[in-house]
């Protein structure tokens, strides 16, 4: 027979529950998407991501919940920082593979052109510094503010806000007509 404590327990359980498939329907693909960049390699970002939720279930709501997707990503990215270091190697998966993995695109044509934007953008990416492309895919590709991506990356605020600031400019630049993006060319 249950008495009240029981039942108490057991709502205690369901909201947390319900509130841990929450954050997982919301964060789950960002989060791969970013483990993925740091580990190079898709089911290694799963893995990381699967032990991201893992210890989220032990968090306590009311002590995560004010502030959630930092707190996320920034478990992610700890955990994928010790995976990446544990194999001593990364190795950048296939624009194309990412697409095809993670890509939710309506039609064929549109996740071509889709793809073939992504690539350049890709390509581009890749031309910046480590640090440049992690803030840049933080803000743009997950939404972060420049303070949640400065506690995630523990950078100062002023530096996250000049990496990005140098990211774009350069990428401007290199967008420009006639800019050779082949870096064997010469512009």
């Amino acid at each position: 027979m249950l008495d009240d404590g029981d039942l108490i327990v057991n709502e205690t359980n369901s909201t947390q529950a319900d509130w841990v498939h929450a954050a997982l329907r919301q964060y789950e693909g960002p989060l791969i998407r970013y483990a993925a960049q740091i580990t190079g390699d898709l089911d290694r970002a799963r893995d990381v991501v699967q032990d991201t939720f893992i210890r989220l279930c032990t968090e306590p709501p009311d002590r995560v919940e004010p502030h959630l997707a930092q707190w996320l990503f920034k478990v992610c990215r700890n955990r994928a920082l010790d995976v990446r270091r544990k194999e001593s190697r990364m190795k950048t998966l296939d624009d194309t593979e990412m697409n095809l993995q993670i890509s939710n695109e309506p039609s064929p044509s549109a996740a071509m052109e889709s793809r073939e934007a992504a690539g350049e953008v890709q390509r581009l990416l890749g031309t910046l510094s480590e640090n440049q492309q992690e803030v840049v895919r933080l803000k743009f590709q997950n939404g972060l503010s420049y303070q949640e991506i400065s506690t995630i990356t523990n950078l100062t605020v002023t530096n996250v806000g000049f990496l990005i600031h140098t990211a774009i400019k350069t990428l401007r630049q290199k967008m420009q007509p006639g800019f050779a993006i082949n870096p064997r060319k010469t512009p």
